[in-house]
Parts: structure tokens; C-alpha cells; sequence
């Protein structure tokens, strides 16, 4: 007699820890904001973040005729994103079912430390991609070793480094909860006692707010000022033509972060502090958190203006398809550096437009 499989998912962890929650964290987990608005957000960035990551990253790796350290950067920044976004159909899922995860308590992990990946690698790629741009115009003669494509492979593999050190936790702990007033088992969503709880969990979150929002934050505002400061008062024509390109990019880049991490810098410190009072606004923190993987629909955007290296990959395979084969044209021409300058000015060129 053939044995029956059983058919549901959460079989790889039979038994998960219980908890009994307090009526405001029932309340918090059955919002309209978590079982609603967040999956939808999940589902629009999966659309469209996807096949674009995916057509940038066909782009850069085997489109380009050159390798500089803002294709390296924007490389990682795909990979990442990628990383993230096959972990979304797990979590629209997860938070339409009212916060019920079926996926086992290894996918829980996984997931919740893919989506602190992707955060944590995109503003720190991002703001390593503020630094180059900071020194390949601000400073472009006494940085020139520091802006090679051995360094800026180094920095992609520290950064990484950084980021899986502090996933740790999230591999150690079991964050599978089975709240049996709502008969659900949440992921990550009510933690157990031993989990960062006391100095050391506040330890751990101060130093994550810190790393990866309050220092990026102030690299990417004072490095993109400088720069823009710097072209404001270049008399070369050729970084003129690119000044316009590269104020689009300070807005994007700024946008990215007003839009994604702004609410949640601002909704964590609140959480925080309500925390310490007995008091939640978990809920508008979790859609806040959700907004933060708005980052991989902007991405592509930074990776078109930041690298002359992908514009004129993009442009070449639009002429093969004989579309925009005038406009395309005339964009990659504007892209390539002028022969006629001293090296110095070759150089700053070269670096506006990667």
C-alpha cells in the first residue's frame, strides 16, 4: 500500500513553539495594513522589479565591453535584489493567508534574511557607488588607485561580509510562532522570549540603524552635494553635458532613500520607544519595513544613469531590434569621452558618465 505524502509545507516543522499574545498584538497582526497593503506592495515589486534586474543583469554581465567599478557595484546590486525578489511569492503568501506561514521554519529564515540582504546591499552598494562618483570627480588625480575594479570587487565581498555577520541570528533561532488564538503560525512576526530581547537585542538593532541607515545616509547627502558642487563650477563642456544626467541621478538616489528608508528610519525609532512603554505600532512599522523593498524598482533606474557602460549596452541591443535606432544614436555618442582634452579632464568625464 502506497504511503500518503502529506501535501502541507509546514511538515518540515510539525511542532513550532506557542504563544500567547496580548489583545494589541492580536489586533496588530490582523490590521488591514498587514494583511492587505503589505502583500500588495510584495506583488508590485515582484512585477516589476523582476524581468527588469533580470534584463539589467544580462546587460552588465555579458553586454558591456568594459568592466569599471559601477558595473561591479551595479552587479551586486542585481544580484541582491534578484536574491530578494524569488522570496516574495513566499511572503504575499505568507501575509494574504493573515499572517499564516506554511513554508517550514529553514524558509522563514531564509526569507527574513534575504529581505535584511537585500536592504542592508542596496544602501550600502548604493553609497559605495556616492563615494566613487565623490572621488572620481571631486578628487579624480589622488584617488585614482583607490577606483580600480580589484578594489571595488573587494568592497562588494566586505559588504557582504558585514551583511551575512548580521544575519547570524536569524539562522541560529527559530522564528516560527504558532499563536493559537488566531490559529496561524506567524514568521518573524512575534519573536521568541530568548531572541533579542534585553541590552544585547538592543544592541543589535541600535548598531543595524546606525550601520545601515544613519551612516549612508549622511555618505550619500555629503557626497552627492560635493558633487554636484564640484560640477556646478567645472567650466569643461563636456562635464556640463553630463551635470544634467548627474542631477537626475542625485534625485533618483535621493528619492530612492525618501520614499523606501525614511519612513521606517523615522517609524523604528517611534516602535522603539513605544516598545519600551507596553505599547505597539507594529503594523505601520511592518508596512514601513515592506516599503523598504521599494529599492529594487529604483535600482535599475540608478544602474542606467550610473554606468555609460549599461546605457550603451541597452542602446546597441535596441538598434539591433531596429527600435530607437536615431535616438540610441546620438545617446551613446553623447557617452563616449572626448579625445581632444588633457587626461584630467578625460578622466572626470569618464566618471560622470559610468
Amino acid at each position: 500500500m502506497r504511503k500518503q505524502i502529506p501535501t502541507n509545507p509546514s511538515c518540515f516543522k510539525m511542532n513550532p513553539p506557542v504563544a500567547h499574545v496580548d489583545n494589541t498584538t492580536l489586533e496588530q497582526l490582523t490590521s488591514p495594513l498587514m494583511t492587505v497593503a503589505v502583500p500588495v506592495i510584495y506583488i508590485v515589486v515582484f512585477i516589476i522589479s523582476t524581468p527588469c534586474n533580470i534584463i539589467a543583469l544580462v546587460l552588465l554581465c555579458g553586454h558591456t565591453k568594459r568592466a569599471t567599478p559601477t558595473v561591479i557595484y551595479s552587479i551586486n546590486l542585481c544580484l541582491a535584489d534578484l536574491l530578494y525578489s524569488i522570496t516574495l511569492p513566499l511572503q504575499v503568501d505568507y501575509h494574504l493567508r493573515r499572517n499564516d506561514w506554511l513554508f517550514g521554519s529553514m524558509a522563514c529564515g531564509i526569507s527574513t534574511a534575504a529581505f535584511y540582504c537585500n536592504m542592508s546591499c542596496s544602501i550600502l552598494t548604493t553609497s559605495a557607488i556616492a563615494l566613487e562618483r565623490y572621488c572620481g570627480v571631486v578628487h579624480p588625480l589622488k584617488t585614482r588607485n583607490l577606483r580600480s575594479i580589484r578594489k571595488a570587487v573587494l568592497t562588494c565581498i566586505l559588504i557582504w561580509i558585514v551583511i551575512l555577520a548580521f544575519q547570524i541570528p536569524y539562522v541560529l533561532y527559530d522564528f516560527n510562532m504558532r499563536v493559537p488564538q488566531l490559529n496561524v503560525t506567524t514568521c518573524f512576526d512575534v519573536l521568541p522570549n530568548h531572541a533579542f530581547k534585553g541590552t544585547k537585542g538592543y544592541i543589535y538593532f541600535v548598531t543595524m540603524y546606525v550601520l545601515f541607515y544613519v551612516v549612508p545616509m549622511v555618505i550619500l547627502v555629503v557626497c552627492y552635494y560635493a558633487v554636484a558642487r564640484a560640477l556646478r563650477q567645472s567650466l569643461d563642456a563636456g562635464i556640463h553635458r553630463s551635470h544634467k544626467r548627474t542631477q537626475i541621478l542625485v534625485i533618483v538616489a535621493a528619492l530612492c532613500f525618501i520614499v523606501c528608508y525614511l519612513p521606517n528610519m523615522i517609524v523604528q525609532l517611534i516602535h522603539m520607544v513605544y516598545r519600551g512603554k507596553g505599547k505597539s505600532i507594529y503594523a505601520y512599522y511592518k508596512f514601513t519595513l515592506s516599503l523598504n523593498c521599494l529599492n529594487c524598482c529604483f535600482d535599475p533606474f540608478l544602474y542606467y544613469l550610473a554606468s555609460s557602460e549599461l546605457r550603451q549596452a541597452l542602446w546597441r541591443l535596441l538598434r539591433r531590434w531596429n527600435c530607437c535606432s536615431n535616438v540610441g544614436e546620438e545617446l551613446v555618442l553623447s557617452d563616449l569621452p572626448s579625445t581632444t582634452r588633457g587626461n584630467q579632464n578625460d578622466n572626470r568625464d569618464l566618471l560622470i558618465s559610468q
